[in-house]
């Protein structure tokens, strides 16, 4: 019975570890990402699996960060970022998207199905930051405007690198354009800009959006 209940115990330390593990993973690599490739987990996925898919892309970025950034130390600047990020980016998982990477300051989201799903989320990323930005008037510190570019199109999926270090990465002109679309919004003063397929696909642009 001693051993038995030892064995029990390990037994579900272990299950325990690997749930865990898969949760922890699930933080770096979106579970998203498996789905579209037909994958169970992580465990399945080989070099060179991919999968195209018409989605809506969010690139959003920090307007003039560098010089904010040069003007606090590193761990400053990781301090602003997570705030920064935890207030901004559950809005993204709030309508059906997913975040594909950080780049730096920027955020890259991918929306399958209906493009009206990335702009609620644009509009619930930018009142977010009006809260973000209450807390920094509060404390003496400038508040931060971001500009939001979206662009509905076909992507590629996939999984790139070689045997030892593997990566999930999204490959498409519709990321570019998604990126540039974005740094408009400094030349037209908008918080959001949006491409004519994105538009064309969105149904009802209505304020209860």
């Amino acid at each position: 019975g001693k051993d038995f209940n030892k064995m029990s115990k390990q037994l579900k330390e272990t299950i325990t570890k690997i749930i865990n593990l898969n949760k922890a993973n699930a933080r770096f690599v979106p579970t998203e990402f498996f789905k579209f490739l037909k994958k169970e987990s992580i465990l399945d996925v080989t070099l060179g699996d991919q999968t195209q898919e018409e989605m809506t892309i969010l690139f959003s970025d920090i307007r003039s960060f560098t010089s904010l950034s040069e003007k606090m130390s590193p761990q400053e600047n990781f301090n602003f970022l997570n705030t920064y990020l935890s207030m901004v980016a559950p809005a993204i998982r709030n309508h059906n998207g997913f975040i594909d990477k950080y780049i730096g300051d920027a955020i890259m989201a991918l929306f399958p199905g209906n493009p009206a799903n990335c702009l609620k989320a644009a509009f619930e990323m930018l009142h977010s930051l009006k809260d973000f930005n209450k807390e920094r008037i509060a404390t003496g510190e400038q508040p931060i405007e971001v500009g939001i570019g979206m662009h509905t199109g076909n992507l590629m999926l996939g999984i790139i690198g070689e045997k030892e270090r593997l990566d999930s990465t999204v490959i498409s002109d519709a990321v570019n354009l998604a990126s540039r679309l974005e740094g408009l919004t400094k030349m037209y003063g908008a918080s959001i800009v949006m491409s004519g397929s994105t538009l064309k696909k969105i149904k009802d642009i209505s304020p209860d959006l």
